[in-house]
């Protein structure tokens, strides 16, 4: 039966039925066949998304979408091409670490990719970077988003495996800086090889006023998370005073935006949770069947009987989660196969929290690889390029990310370090 669940899901999927759909249509249909009352679909639908901690989800995208639509955006590129930018191939690096800073705000690969990518590939062609690198580099460091906090999956993850939330986004940011690292040491060889250009020397003075410039924008995540971390506020509560503090900034402060462009933020926003909350509906039922199969428990007694070396299931787990990273979103691959593959962790000695940033690393090579790609599609679809032309430079970054994948796997205190 788990065959044919399996088959439907992915039948569904590549005939382009939302994922969400999927999952609950191939769940229905396999509980049908059991016979199960199909009465328990809308009751674990509505069980799966009856959660408080949820709501953080529509206020962090409504965050970066407020802070990706004002002037915000702009004093991060100028702070982080003061920064980075003297360094050879200086645009790549700008792109680098301006996604780290968004990273800080929005919590959505997929969103610093819509945004980032419309800013940096169309001025990193202009300065003389091949338009396939510039897409590349912007599609691998928007997945600095689900790593550092605050970060959407590490959410999902904390609500799917009752994880304090505060202590998965704290793991979240030394793996980010380990991540954003790789990216720009990747970058410096290609720039070295292909003679990219230096954005411009090093300046103190241009350096302080794009400080100055940035603060407040840079504030407002340093409050969302201090808060957050110091126990002042909960996930949700944390990331509604981020909302507020944006909307403060953008349609007050710096007068950014108008009320047209406030509605279709807002309307983004509902269309953007709708869709997380229908992956959220549909992987509550079909994990509901999973657990009546007992699918979980056959699961790690077959990934057990083929060793009982921690180091060979690590590395199985990491090529499971990879491997589903291709064809499933990244709500769907947490909700429905993290409560299967947790318990194998734990009992080979992987923290949960450790694990949490595991899952999201593995995942975030997903959002890169076809056929689902959700983050190099978005790069591709805003630029125009062709998706196997982006792949000729987009490869050696995504071996920058399993490196950094198995950094953090193998030494756990570079996600444990606060415990």
């Amino acid at each position: 039966m788990i065959w044919v669940v399996l088959g439907l899901l992915f039948g569904l999927i590549f005939l382009g039925f939302p994922v969400g759909f999927a999952l609950m249509i191939s769940a229905a249909i396999a509980m049908a066949i059991q016979g199960i009352d199909l009465i328990m679909v809308p009751i674990q639908m509505f069980s799966g998304t009856n959660s408080v901690v949820l709501l953080a989800i529509p206020f962090f995208i409504l965050m970066g979408e407020l802070m990706g639509a004002t002037s915000i955006s702009e004093r991060i590129i100028n702070l982080a091409s003061a920064l980075v930018g003297w360094i050879r191939g200086g645009l790549s690096h700008v792109n680098v670490v301006t996604s780290m800073f968004m990273a800080e705000m929005s919590g959505s690969a997929v969103a610093d990719a819509a945004v980032m990518s419309k800013i940096f590939v169309p001025s990193m062609e202009k300065k003389g970077y091949p338009k396939t690198f510039a897409a590349a580099i912007t599609a691998t460091s928007a997945t600095l988003g689900i790593i550092i906090p605050p970060s959407i999956p590490m959410v999902l993850y904390g609500v799917t495996t009752n994880t304090s939330i505060k202590d998965l986004f704290l793991a979240g940011i030394v793996p980010g800086i380990l991540l954003g690292g790789a990216f720009m040491v990747t970058s410096y060889i290609f720039a070295r090889k292909e003679g990219h250009p230096v954005d411009q020397k090093f300046d103190v003075p241009r350096l302080g006023h794009a400080l100055k410039g940035a603060a407040i924008p840079l504030l407002i995540p340093i409050v969302v998370v201090g808060g957050l971390l110091a126990g002042l506020v909960t996930p949700t509560e944390a990331a509604a005073v981020g909302a507020l503090a944006a909307f403060i900034f953008g349609v007050i402060l710096q007068k950014d935006l108008s009320a047209k462009k406030v509605y279709d933020l807002f309307s983004t926003t509902v269309r953007q949770t709708s869709v997380v909350m229908m992956i959220i509906a549909g992987s509550a039922v079909l994990g509901q069947f999973l657990a009546n199969e007992q699918i979980p428990q056959k699961v790690a007694t077959g990934l057990l009987s083929l060793s009982d070396d921690p180091i060979v299931l690590t590395l199985l787990i990491n090529l499971f989660l990879l491997f589903l990273g291709m064809f499933l979103h990244a709500s769907a691959a947490i909700i429905v196969v993290v409560p299967i593959l947790l318990p194998i962790a734990t009992q080979i000695g992987i923290d949960p929290v450790h694990f949490g940033v595991i899952v999201c690393l593995n995942l975030g090579i997903g959002q890169q690889t076809p056929p689902v790609a959700s983050v190099l599609l978005t790069v591709c679809s805003t630029t125009g390029l062709r998706i196997d032309h982006v792949m000729r430079y987009c490869k050696w970054f995504i071996l920058a990310m399993f490196v950094t994948l198995m950094i953090v796997t193998f030494i756990p205190q570079t996600a444990l370090w606060p415990q």
